[in-house]
């Protein structure tokens, strides 16, 4: 047997033994909610004849902008996607610098990377889970050219404060809001903040398609080059001159229509992510080996995971999944990703990632459940 047969094997089994972890978690990590509006609009797409982006997609971009009081939207089949063309319109590339939180999902350095430009990793604050103005002017050089904002988990550092930061040093402040769809920062959206901000729809966000995302912005420069670096750079479909090197990051009109169907109610999804939020406050705040992890004052919204902090919590993660619970790490610190291996002071991401523990956070999930799962936990953290 080959090394390349090994290699895919080895692929192979890794995947199997996840999905085997899957199946026997009775409360899963999270699970989308699907209604008969959603297969009234996908029969509406299947009759039309038209699956390509249409209709549907047109009217997500627009619900969108509006909500989150942006001037513009452009979907794509990805919130990588939506990164990866917001930075290409904003001219960011080989020789540029980009400051990323270590504690992020990998589509955040993978998409500066991908592009050409250099990965610089920033600690986060332990509060927030998320960028500050100390911890960014301390990464900043001559090659500096964005900050990637990611407002982890829903939470957010000091926009206002970063924003100016940015606006002072004359640098593109790229805000990912991919689990933070419905959250305020001082009242406003979150999404509303940054010279573009990205959404993300994918099987766990609050809003999903399956896949999915979404770019927004006030700057007609930015909305028109995104799109043209989206349709393989062209302005759009049935137009042939070639402008940029672009990419095919279109979405399809199936998706948009699960998506518009979600969109239309999201604030009733919204309401039980909270009610969902408010029932793990009860059910563990009383449990003193238990730090839960709350939202920064100025922040206001309903948590894309409810989070709490114990010791060992890789330990507490495996013995909570043996109990059917679908418990999750925070994101693996990027900075010592084998891609990456950046070296550097880390310690707040490093802390957060050993102690931090991911709930299921379905918007369905019941106080019988809640219950459970505070229960095992107590249970777990008893034995220790």
């Amino acid at each position: 047997m080959d090394k390349h047969t090994n290699n895919t094997s080895k692929v192979e089994f890794d995947y199997s033994e996840y999905m085997q972890r899957i199946e026997k978690e009775s409360i899963p990590a999270y699970e989308p909610t699907f209604k008969a509006n959603e297969l009234k609009n996908l029969e509406d797409v299947m009759r039309s004849g038209w699956i390509s982006e249409g209709k549907y997609s047109r009217a997500c971009e627009e619900f969108l902008s509006r909500y989150c009081n942006r001037g513009g939207a452009v979907i794509t089949n990805s919130g990588t996607a939506a990164l990866v063309i917001g930075m290409k319109a904003c001219n960011i590339g080989s020789g540029d610098e980009v400051i990323v939180p270590s504690l992020s999902h990998s589509a955040d350095p993978n998409s500066v990377a991908s592009i050409g430009a250099t990965v610089k990793f920033s600690d986060v604050n332990l509060d927030t889970l998320c960028l500050d103005a100390d911890s960014i002017t301390k990464q900043l050089t001559s090659k500096t050219k964005a900050i990637l904002n990611v407002c982890a988990y829903g939470s957010s550092g000091n926009l206002d404060e970063i924003e100016q930061l940015a606006k002072d040093e004359g640098l593109v402040l790229i805000n990912d809001c991919a689990p933070a769809l419905g959250c305020l920062y001082n009242d406003k959206p979150m999404a509303s903040y940054g010279d573009f901000s990205m959404l993300s729809f994918f099987a766990d966000k609050t809003v999903t398609m399956g896949e999915g995302g979404m770019l927004l912005t006030n700057s007609k420069n930015i909305l028109s080059k995104a799109n043209i670096f989206k349709h393989d750079g062209r302005r759009e479909r049935g137009h042939d001159l070639i402008e940029e090197v672009g990419y095919n990051f279109r979405l399809t009109e199936l998706q948009s229509a699960i998506g518009l169907a979600q969109l239309n109610r999201i604030n009733d999804t919204l309401s039980k992510k909270k009610e969902v939020q408010n029932k793990y406050i009860e059910a563990l705040s009383k449990n003193n080996r238990v730090e839960l992890f709350k939202l920064p004052l100025k922040v206001n919204g309903s948590l894309h995971r409810n989070i709490i902090f114990v010791k060992n919590a890789s330990d507490v993660i495996n013995q909570l999944v043996d109990k059917g619970i679908g418990a999750r790490s925070l994101f693996h610190p990027m900075h010592r990703q084998p891609v990456y291996g950046a070296s550097g002071d880390f310690t707040n991401t490093e802390q957060l990632f050993q102690t931090g523990i991911c709930l299921p956070s379905a918007p369905t999930l019941t106080s019988n459940e809640v219950k459970y799962i505070a229960n095992c936990i107590e249970e777990v953290l008893h034995d220790k």
